[in-house]
């Protein structure tokens, strides 16, 4: 698995008028199948049972 970054450009939402700023954001890369894919979705998209 390799980890890379890339710049991405955002403004602060608090002070629209400021000047962009650039950040790094990590990403990863590897070879997944269908039930790691929908593992990764389900644990960034829903709460756990109370």
């Amino acid at each position: 698995m390799s980890i890379f970054l890339k710049p991405v450009q955002r403004t602060n939402p608090l002070k629209p008028n400021e000047a962009k700023k650039w950040y790094p954001v990590q990403y990863t890369t590897k070879m997944v199948n269908e039930n790691e894919v929908a593992m990764l979705i389900a644990d960034e998209t829903t709460d756990p049972l109370p």
